[in-house]
């Protein structure tokens, strides 16, 4: 008859599940659907001739490399990212960073040590939504804070904190903003700092895009002004999604816990790929490659705003985001860019709407746009598709 396998499942299982809540194959109706849902690096920005040979280097190593050990990293990537942190006016030591398998499990570790179930998260609003999946994951409740478009309003994390029960952090991507590109004003972050640090609750800053700016520098992180901000950086956004190297930076009353949590989970990050990303980073190309990242990454983004003058309806708006890989788009007169979506993908453009980033599932007019993954010629199509599918619709 078989185990009846309901019965045996945890009950913190009915809070795992997918990123989000979309169904693409409802989506995918096309027969040649312009997807500007991606948010990864430029097909054209995936080295992967120079990360093969870095691997070929990364490979001459002992016996003793084939065993456990690293938990909390290898020691001379620790010290690049700590060169790399220090480039942006955050002054960490390589003992105070943990690699991780990219930020995601920085989040998941995390949230075993500070969650208890009940306890709350304040997330901007909107938010990424894979963050969400890993509180949820250990029975989070939230408090939502407003943004504008110089990012998170002090006004509204007091709020906020007013009325969490049981405040353990507040997540926030301060930089290059998921899913709507904007950053937080630098005299707005010392406020929010002093606010958070009133209430006791610390920041924890999500970092992906920070180093992906379009002018001639970007802002520090969070962390340059507060040590009490735990860091999460990734070279998921820098060199590729696919070597999942991450890393965070914690205060050090807890930054053991976190080793040692990361131990019972994987022992410790691949051994190999640690030392390719050591070798892959060496003298200097990530600076170079970089610089033409950003410099192509800044043309899309002119690119996509031209064909949105030209072809978005009356009365809609859009963030100009100052790096990163999102515009987040805001439909006129209300509109649910949900409950549209499925219509417009008929005619061959698909984005991600607004609903899907927020915690409390709010109908939305806004939607993101992501332009790092497309092929450029694909841009003035789509969104010429994308302007008229909106103009019937509305």
């Amino acid at each position: 008859m078989g185990i009846r396998w309901h019965e045996k499942t945890a009950e913190r299982t009915k809070s795992i599940h997918g990123s989000f809540n979309l169904p693409l194959d409802e989506l995918f109706v096309h027969p040649d659907p312009i997807f500007f849902a991606g948010g990864t690096p430029s097909p054209e920005f995936l080295p992967i001739d120079h990360l093969r040979e870095a691997n070929y280097r990364a490979w001459d190593v002992t016996n003793e490399t084939m065993y456990y050990g690293d938990t909390e990293g290898y020691a001379p990537l620790r010290e690049r990212i700590s060169e790399r942190m220090k480039q942006r006016n955050v002054d960490v030591s390589a003992d105070q960073i943990l690699v991780t398998n990219g930020a995601q499990q920085g989040l998941d570790l995390l949230s075993r040590l500070l969650l208890d179930p009940g306890d709350t998260v304040l997330v901007e609003a909107p938010t990424y939504f894979g963050a969400l999946q890993v509180f949820d994951m250990y029975q989070a409740q939230y408090q939502s804070i407003e943004m504008d478009l110089d990012g998170m309003i002090p006004e509204s994390l007091e709020t906020a904190l007013k009325a969490a029960h049981r405040p353990k952090f507040i997540y926030s991507i301060p930089t290059n903003h998921n899913p709507t590109g904007v950053t937080i004003a630098p005299g707005r972050r010392q406020e929010l700092l002093e606010i958070a640090d009133r209430y006791n609750v610390p920041f924890v800053e999500d970092d992906p895009y920070g180093e992906l700016w379009f002018g001639e520098h970007g802002s520090p992180p969070m962390r340059a002004d507060s040590e009490d901000v735990i860091y999460l950086g990734t070279f998921s956004k820098t060199i590729v999604p696919a070597i999942r190297m991450g890393w965070m930076c914690a205060p050090e009353a807890i930054l053991q816990r976190l080793i040692d949590a990361k131990e019972a989970s994987d022992i410790s990050s691949d051994r190999i790929v640690q030392r390719m990303v050591v070798e892959a980073t060496s003298h200097g190309w990530l600076d170079g490659h970089l610089m033409k990242a950003r410099a192509d990454y800044a043309e899309r983004m002119k690119l996509l705003n031209a064909s949105l003058e030209q072809h978005m309806p009356e009365g809609t708006t859009w963030t100009s985001p100052g790096g990163g890989f999102f515009v987040w788009v805001t439909l006129p007169d209300g509109a649910d860019s949900y409950k549209i979506l499925f219509d417009i993908a008929k005619d061959g453009a698909i984005y991600l709407p607004g609903q899907i980033f927020y915690v409390d599932g709010r109908i939305s007019p806004s939607f993101r746009l992501g332009f790092t993954t497309l092929p450029m010629h694909q841009y003035e199509e789509g969104i010429a598709r994308l302007g008229a599918a909106l103009k019937r619709i509305l």
